[in-house]
């Protein structure tokens, strides 16, 4: 449901940033396009149904996160509702400043959108990192790689200097190396966890 909703909203944002868009470049080099656009019964039924759709998926999406609204998410929604009216008022009236304005806020408000996903996926990152560190101790990698990977016991090779790619660390982590005993009980999850924590050793 999420999936499909989230799929959906993208798709509708797009278009309703294109229709704006259009409209704009037709109120700088188009005029009479623009009029007879605005006269057109389908364009206005089909541009209130996608703004309709547009803050209906995006309060479906808000509802449906359990987290609380993150100040780039909410600067976002702001811009998109100051966008609104400055859009009704700059093209219905003809004010370039208006319309150039509320074209201006929906991108800002899409890039801002876009920052948001960036920084959550950052967060789970870090969250996963951390999580590699966990098991990286529990697992008693430290003994041999150290805190930061470059204790070099038992023969065990600098992980700071590492040129190894992902797939032939999760190898050697599930298989074994050398000294290194194999962790077959490691789960999926825990395996990249790890892996990304090792990745992030290396300087």
């Amino acid at each position: 449901m999420y999936t499909g909703l989230l799929h959906t909203h993208r798709l509708v944002v797009t278009i309703f940033l294109l229709i704006y868009v259009i409209k704009l470049g037709m109120m700088l080099f188009y005029p009479t396009g623009l009029e007879r656009l605005r006269e057109s019964k389908v364009a206005r039924i089909a541009e209130m149904v996608v703004s309709v759709l547009f803050l209906a998926t995006g309060i479906g999406l808000w509802t449906q996160t359990a987290t609380p609204m993150a100040n780039l998410l909410l600067v976002k929604v702001a811009l998109v509702f100051a966008s609104i009216p400055l859009a009704v008022i700059g093209f219905k009236k003809g004010n370039k400043v208006l319309a150039s304005l509320s074209v201006v806020l929906i991108l800002a408000s899409y890039g801002l959108g876009e920052m948001n996903k960036a920084q959550k996926g950052k967060v789970m990152i870090e969250a996963s990192v951390q999580s590699g560190k966990e098991i990286y101790a529990s697992a008693g990698c430290v003994a041999c790689h150290g805190d930061d990977g470059a204790l070099g016991l038992s023969g065990a090779k600098s992980l700071q200097a590492s040129t190894l790619t992902t797939a032939e660390i999760e190898n050697i982590i599930r298989n074994g190396k050398n000294a290194m005993p194999a962790y077959k009980t490691l789960t999926d999850a825990q395996v990249k966890a790890l892996v990304e924590h090792v990745e992030s050793l290396r300087k």
